[in-house]
């Protein structure tokens, strides 16, 4: 008998799903403030030569009738260099929609120098009705930043806007804690930034650290200034700053920019460090169990069980199962299920459907395919992953006083120029928190996009009983059936850490 939690039934998880929908979309408060960490995509071509850091930012909001406007105060955390923009976004329904940003030349400690602008964007400043005036539908309710010590972590609703005037049904995401109903954090799917959110939206993650209500008197004697005519203009400048190469080209090429020391990034996201000298890379164990959520190119999370055997000969294995389907924008089912399942030699690829007298009931099998293999133990170190950035003993990350989350990347470069970032988010005594894959040239590319560990067991009891039909898989499948799931399992097979 396994010691390991069951396989969750179609009708459990169904269940979860449809008794866990709030009553009404949530709005954002109209006006607040943020502290920011920014995780980017990859993009091995980027104007900005160390485009694979993270950086923190200070973002203050506010909407006054038809007017919002947006402050970020940007710090990144390698070069030290400190960015000040301001974007303001006009929507009068009747007459006209006019937004605009500037850069301001300031220093960490508020005094500004001057004010360059106005510049030209399509972006949206999000007002109270963001969600709802993008057309969010419900995701799941599941927690973040679990760890051992906490294992319930802190527990967040999950929304998405469905990307518009795409085939694929994806969309951007949104997580709000339910303790306090603040947003918590920001997953963007497409580099293309489709909701036009300025900062968030050029970036592939961003979670917030802190939220209140309110803006401070600086920023709103910033934006009186600029109404009084005090920006100076600079014609021959253009940058929208919309996808994340907008963003790094403006600091490749900055009008202005102030230098940072780490104290100052601290002050905006406490217990951060970047890229703290000899901290160890992350192994997993021989036999690591994982229980978790994951955001892939469908509009409700899957959840996600895996099972890792590692034994060093052909007898490895693991298997990786992910229960929903939502393919279409306001519905979809946990009454499906699709495992990947892999050997030394293949990975196999059934797809299961729940029957209430069979429980799941394999349906097919896509035809095998050879040359994957079980990753190693130290596979984040055969990445050559990086530890871009330690935070220590900040609750907002599920961090008791004494512990430390290693934010760590692996970049995986392709053909044309295309590189991926695998962000993997590990405690220092080796729970693993998230994972991840964000690429800018071809973001959509696979359809693991995100994965939050809710459980991380390291030495963990697994049998041979916890393998579900043993990783074998049988090869009979109707034509087209396997032309339909075949496009919806493809890149799972590829990364199912």
């Amino acid at each position: 008998m396994s010691e390991l939690n069951p396989i969750p039934s179609g009708p459990e998880m169904q269940l979860h799903w449809l008794s866990n929908r709030p009553a009404a979309l949530p709005e954002l408060p109209k006006a607040w403030s943020a502290s920011v960490l920014a995780t980017p995509f990859g993009d091995s071509i980027a104007p900005h030569k160390t485009y694979s850091q993270l950086a923190v930012a200070r973002v203050e909001s506010a909407t006054v009738g038809d007017e919002s406007w947006m402050r970020v105060r940007l710090y990144l955390t390698q070069d030290r260099r400190f960015f000040d923009f301001l974007f303001i976004s006009v929507d009068n329904p009747d007459h006209f929609f006019e937004s605009k940003w500037y850069w301001v030349d300031s220093s960490v400690n508020g005094r500004v120098r001057k004010i360059y602008g106005p510049f030209r964007t399509c972006l949206r400043v999000p007002g109270p009705q963001f969600l709802a005036e993008n057309h969010a539908i419900w995701g799941n309710r599941y927690p973040l930043m679990c760890t051992d010590r906490k294992p319930d972590g802190i527990d967040c609703d999950h929304w998405v806007v469905p990307t518009p005037g795409t085939q694929a049904d994806h969309g951007s995401w949104y997580s709000l804690r339910r303790d306090t109903g603040n947003l918590f954090r920001v997953s963007t799917m497409d580099s293309s930034n489709p909701t036009m959110l300025p900062f968030f939206g050029a970036y592939f993650m961003a979670n917030l650290e802190s939220f209140e209500k309110g803006v401070s008197k600086e920023s709103k004697k910033l934006l009186e200034s600029v109404k009084a005519g005090a920006a100076v203009k600079r014609p021959e400048y253009w940058n929208p700053m919309v996808t994340q190469q907008d963003v790094h080209r403006a600091f490749a090429f900055p009008i202005a920019f102030a230098k940072c020391t780490s104290k100052d990034i601290d002050k905006i996201l406490p217990g951060f460090t970047a890229a703290p000298p000899g901290t160890p890379l992350p192994t997993w164990t021989d036999k690591t169990f994982i229980e978790g959520w994951t955001l892939g190119l469908d509009l409700i999370p899957y959840y996600t069980r895996i099972c890792y055997h590692f034994t060093g000969d052909k007898r490895s294995r693991q298997q990786s199962i992910f229960i929903g389907l939502g393919v279409n924008p306001g519905s979809g089912s946990y009454f499906k299920r699709s495992d990947t399942c892999l050997n030394t030699s293949q990975a196999d690829n059934p797809y299961f459907e729940w029957d209430d007298a069979l429980g799941w009931n394999l349906t097919y099998c896509l035809p095998s395919e050879t040359g994957i293999g079980v990753p190693v133990p130290d596979w984040v170190s055969q990445g050559h992953g990086v530890v871009m950035g330690q935070i220590r003993g900040n609750a907002n990350f599920g961090l008791e006083p004494d512990e430390a989350l290693n934010l760590i990347a692996a970049e995986m470069p392709a053909a044309g120029g295309e590189l991926a970032i695998f962000w993997v988010w590990f405690l220092g005594n080796g729970v693993g928190m998230l994972f991840s894959e964000a690429k800018y040239i071809h973001p959509l590319s696979h359809t693991l996009q995100l994965v939050d560990y809710n459980l991380f067991l390291r030495d963990a009891p697994i049998t041979g009983s916890d393998f579900s039909n043993d990783c074998h898989c049988v090869q009979s499948a109707p034509s087209a059936p396997v032309v339909n799931v075949r496009a919806h399992l493809t890149h799972r097979r590829k990364h199912s850490a």
